[in-house]
């Protein structure tokens, strides 16, 4: 229900503003490149068992897709544009953790064939990470076009409900020796898993929000009167996660293709 009032508002804005001008609609579709990084914040699992400062960095430009409803209300000398879109974005990282405890090492999936006490063995780990969000978005433009539509610019917030959301995890590394048990050390082959990110018991701190706000601008060129092209930025504002501690940048680019359907 707060989907459909957000776009009726948006679609409302678009079309009302004044009796002037033209109205088009169309459909949009194309590929979503994601980047980025998050820090996670250092974690008390219980007394004596921490996880540590986690930096995530960028692995690469994640690929994901859209596909939308748009209408545009032009004037003389700007336009107002608004969509309904089905957006996945993919978020690519890796960390290298120096020191952990292997007891909290099972946050990552590590589960040793042996069962230890907080603070007898300590491992080396190579994690990589690759959420996803899918959500439907809502951005709200304001632009200036020329050359009689050719080409246009513009800019506005985005909603951003949450649909689904996971991550797939992997996990490698090493285990140190320790004489004073008798461990001659451990390798840990490639462990993956998936996490659903909007399941707290799950995803813990990872947990992504219902509803996000962010900003996208970009710019456009009109083909064979009916044909558009689109090269769009965007942001998230606040960030994707619940927790507050976790910090860092993610941003995307859409390169989409639309079709005017109607002009009039």
């Amino acid at each position: 229900m707060k989907i459909l009032g957000v776009a009726c508002v948006a679609f409302l804005v678009a079309i009302q503003a004044q009796a002037q001008g033209t109205i088009e609609l169309g459909i949009r579709g194309g590929g979503t490149f994601t980047h980025g990084y998050t820090v996670l914040p250092a974690q008390t699992l219980s007394p004596g068992l921490d996880v540590p400062r986690i930096r995530n960095t960028n692995n690469g430009i994640g690929v994901g897709y859209l596909g939308n409803v748009w209408i545009r209300k032009n004037f003389d000398r700007f336009f107002i544009q608004t969509e309904i879109s089905y957006t996945s974005l993919v978020l690519k990282q890796k960390a290298p953790i120096d020191r952990i405890d292997v007891a909290a090492a099972s946050e990552f999936g590590v589960i040793l064939p042996i069962n230890l006490q907080p603070g007898t063995l300590f491992a080396r780990l190579n994690t990589t990470s690759e959420p996803t969000l899918n959500s439907i978005n809502i951005p709200v433009f304001i632009g200036k076009h020329g050359r009689e539509g050719q080409w246009r610019v513009y800019g506005g917030p985005t909603f951003m409900f949450t649909q689904k959301a996971e991550a797939i995890r992997t996990a490698s590394g090493q285990v140190g020796a320790n004489p004073a048990i008798n461990f001659p050390g451990y390798t840990i082959t490639t462990i993956t898993d998936q996490v659903d990110l909007t399941k707290p018991e799950e995803a813990g701190i990872l947990q992504v929000k219902k509803f996000n706000f962010g900003v996208e601008f970009g710019a456009g060129i009109t083909l064979l009167k009916r044909l558009e092209v689109d090269l769009r930025y965007g942001l998230p504002i606040g960030g994707v996660f619940n927790d507050r501690g976790i910090t860092g940048f993610i941003g995307y680019a859409e390169l989409t293709v639309g079709y005017k359907l109607i002009h009039f």
